[in-house]
């Protein structure tokens, strides 16, 4: 009953929206307000069946109805709620179902809201809104509806894919198609400003919703590379893949068009620039669908193979079609008047930025593509990986930061010069800050000390702009430098939420060059008790624990970390296999300077396969990625200069944006801790085990004869530290060795001492007659000598030689032939 409810939803969604879309325009052909309000009505219509369609989904999944097909592919009874929910959005036929909602949604929150540079322009508008939200209603109705139900109803379903249970996959889908759908909002104002003449003001009119649509993107992309870099474990985080660069693409053209609109908003130019840069990124949007849904292209993002990609193809020919003869045929209304202003002045570095935006779209457009493209027309396939990604892009990236660095220092091409000369010394100064500390740090090489200048030189430039302006009303106004930026943030919003998008991008820059060009990378093959270096880190192999967990085998790898011999982390990565697939975790040890990042490989009964990595400067990715969303989000946020309310009005709206303000900071925050807070398989342990070669930790300890020992009084003589159990099997069957290797050195200056730990003396007593022990033995009850020398598990053995220096680690069981080698090297035998 639930499915076929679901399915007239949908059904009665497409019916009323195709009569918007020819009811708004009959309303402009007759100037008939009532067809124009009853096209609205139906508008708000789809939106609620819609919503209501996505309402009765999510309790199909809540209550476990598998006989809807998408619901058994998705879930099942023993998945927690929290990825229940998730799993809505996470097979084509619920994205798709969730894109007709907001597609909807956005309709109808233009048309209930218009602001009043859009009010001429939305009966166009909500024409071609309508048009796009058929479309998809269309497709998820006839040709992926999420409410098809099966023949034979499972017992249970399949669960969520492994590889999507991850916070970050949570809010990624959901904030990639609010960026996706909120750029349809943008194109249907340009195409309504083309039909009805009115050129000049739809970027203005556009402007919250491309910033926001702009924001949603990048928050996307943000989650997106962090569920890459914390689930897939090939320690990166943004591997160019196709569909990682279609979300890429539509958000780059975005920020040329918010660069854009700026000159068309004070100087009327630009304007056949913003008409090209709304449409690409449209088609952008729908081409990214086409990737993701058409099986062409090949990707751990993309849904399998089906024919919805020959629709959206087809629809993105309509587009682009209908679009241009809609440009060709108002082009005299999309002239700019020549100006007078060189490259060196704002508008003309301006301009400049568009081009490399351009050129970047086209650069990742074109190797996004061409392995496909070349498959198909040739048997030569040109293959565009990560590297050549890097080449070409990096220079495109380079030129932009420095345009970012030039762009506030230009106002006018007559003022130019005065203001480098004022404005230009704290931009030298941050890049030369920036690169000669990444020069001290250990960086060198001449690309990433140039890219460090850069990024040193844009920051430096945001610095200066800020502190002139707020010096400057300080002065002015007699306030406080505190009460002058607040005042300037307040009344400049968009300025000053661009400077902290510039700030982010400059530490998203340091980041991108630590972790492109300083990043290292080994394989380890590690027995238990073995360790491995790289660079300034050791790794140490502990143990290996297999345990059942819900629908899954969980195997983890138990690796302590050192740095500069020091302990650091004890680090836990995993393989958890499922059924039908296999899913290693990664383990991080965050850091300021790099993380340390471990996935576990392989693993057999006598060794684990480890493959390590050190990634330089990665937390300012992250760090930076949080500042962008800040600043656009500052950017975006309503301000409230010019407004004149009621001072009840003024209270509310007030009240609101302190409420939002705090919700927006409470992400913030949770980001911050989902990020860099535990749980990312490093352990909170205090120390770890002493190494070979380093001090073994004194200690006194009561024997169970009555008298006590302490390890310095041991000097002189090569110790043997035995940590154990009686409740432990692999204690017991090491003891014989023990025991007897100890008689064989007992009169040769050789000591042993077995610790038991979380144990009692009559089992100790018990064990020891069981098994003749005649060397030393005592209780560690606090487990105070066990955290000193960072035991883990039972058994391990340290062999101290007569200096009071760890020779030897063995963690597990050992036995008496590698007790004998290594206390005759260590007394010279």
């Amino acid at each position: 009953m639930l499915a076929e409810v679901g399915t007239l939803t949908i059904g009665l969604a497409l019916l009323v929206g195709l009569y918007a879309l020819f009811a708004i325009p009959w309303s402009i052909r007759r100037s008939d307000p009532r067809w124009l309000q009853s096209g609205e009505n139906g508008i708000y219509t789809v939106t609620a069946l819609l919503g209501l369609g996505l309402l009765l989904l999510l309790l199909a999944f809540l209550n476990d109805h598998f006989e809807i097909e998408y619901v058994a592919q998705n879930s099942s009874r023993g998945l927690p709620l929290y990825l229940k929910v998730s799993a809505v959005w996470a097979g084509q036929e619920g994205s798709l179902l969730l894109w007709s909602f907001l597609q909807a949604l956005f309709s109808a929150l233009l048309v209930a809201r218009p602001s009043k540079a859009a009010r001429p322009l939305i009966p166009w508008a909500a024409t071609v809104l309508s048009g796009v939200a058929v479309f998809f209603i269309a497709v998820t109705l006839f040709l992926s509806n999420p409410f098809a139900t099966l023949d034979t109803v499972p017992a249970d379903g399949q669960g969520l894919n492994p590889l999507l249970r991850h916070p970050g996959m949570i809010f990624h889908p959901p904030a990639l198609y609010l960026g996706y759908v909120g750029l349809a909002v943008p194109f249907a104002l340009a195409m309504a400003a083309l039909i009805t003449g009115q050129v000049d003001g739809w970027t203005r009119a556009a402007r919250r919703w491309t910033l926001s649509a702009w924001l949603f993107l990048g928050l996307g992309l943000f989650l997106g590379a962090r569920w890459a870099y914390d689930v897939l474990g090939w320690g990166g985080y943004w591997g160019w893949d196709p569909v990682e660069n279609a979300g890429l693409m539509p958000w780059l053209t975005a920020t040329a068009l918010l660069h854009g609109a700026v000159i068309q908003e004070e100087r009327r130019g630009f304007r056949a620039w913003n008409i090209a840069l709304v449409i690409l990124s449209f088609v952008l949007v729908l081409f990214g669908t086409f990737t993701t849904r058409s099986g062409l292209i090949q990707s751990v993002h993309a849904f399998g193979r089906s024919a919805l990609g020959y629709y959206f193809l087809a629809f993105i020919g309509l587009v682009l079609l209908a679009s241009t003869a809609l440009v060709i045929s108002r082009r005299s209304l999309l002239r700019d008047e020549p100006s007078s202003e060189g490259l060196l002045s704002r508008e003309g570095l301006f301009l400049i930025t568009l081009v490399l935006f351009l050129t970047l779209t086209v650069s990742v457009f074109i190797g996004s593509t061409l392995p496909t493209i070349t498959e198909a027309l040739s048997s030569h396939r040109f293959e565009a990986g990560p590297d050549w990604f890097d080449r070409v892009t990096g220079p495109q990236f380079g030129l932009m930061l420095l345009v970012l660095a030039l762009c506030p220092l230009l106002a006018r091409s007559a003022q130019a010069l005065r203001r480098l000369r004022s404005r230009g010394w704290p931009a030298l100064i941050g890049a030369v800050v920036v690169a000669g500390g990444a020069a001290l740090a250990g960086f060198s090489g001449w690309t990433s000390l140039g890219g460090f200048a850069l990024a040193g030189l844009a920051g430096g430039t945001a610095v200066a702009e800020i502190a002139q302006d707020v010096i400057g009303r300080s002065r002015r106004k007699g306030e406080s430098l505190l009460q002058a930026l607040q005042h300037q943030v307040s009344r400049h919003r968009r300025r000053y939420g661009g400077y902290l998008v510039h700030f982010g991008l400059v530490l998203l820059v340091i980041g991108i060059i630590g972790t492109r060009i300083h990043a290292v990378e080994t394989e380890m093959v590690l027995a238990p008790g073995e360790t491995d270096h790289i660079g300034r880190y050791t790794l140490v192999f502990e143990d290996l624990r297999q345990e059942p967990v819900a629908d899954h085998i969980r195997t983890t790898a138990t690796v302590a970390a050192y740095r500069d011999e020091e302990y650091l982390t004890t680090l836990i990565p995993r393989i958890d296999a499922y059924s039908h697939q296999t899913v290693a975790i990664p383990a991080v040890r965050f850091g300021w300077r790099e993380d340390l990042y471990v996935v576990l490989a392989s693993y057999s009964p006598a060794s684990v396969t480890l493959k390590v990595f050190v990634n330089p400067l990665a937390t300012f990715l992250w760090l930076g990625g949080l500042v962008l969303l800040a600043g656009g989000t500052v950017a975006v946020w309503p301000s409230a200069e010019g407004i004149r309310l009621p001072a009840p009005a003024a209270r509310r709206r007030r009240l609101r944006h302190t409420a939002a303000a705090i919700l927006v900071l409470m992400v913030l925050v949770a980001a911050g801790v989902a990020m860099w807070g535990p749980g990312h398989g490093a352990s909170t342990q205090s120390r770890g085990r002493p190494l070979p070669g380093q001090q073994a930790p004194d200690f006194t300890v009561a024997l169970l004869d009555g008298t006590s020992l302490s390890l310095s009084d041991l000097r002189g003589r090569v110790t043997v530290l035995n940590f154990w159990a009686t409740w432990c099997p692999s204690c017991e069957e090491e003891l014989p060795a023990l025991q007897s290797t100890w008689e064989v050195y007992q009169n040769r200056d050789v000591v042993f001492i077995g610790v038991a730990l979380q144990d009692d003396e009559p089992s100790i007593r018990g064990t020891a007659a069981k098994y003749g022990l005649t060397y030393p033995l005592a209780i560690d009850s606090d487990d105070r000598i066990a955290s000193v020398y960072g035991i883990t598990g039972v058994p391990e053995t340290f062999v101290i030689d007569p200096e009071g220096t760890v020779a030897f680690v063995h963690i597990g069981p050992v036995t008496a032939e590698e007790l004998a080698t290594e206390l005759d090297s260590l007394l010279g035998q």
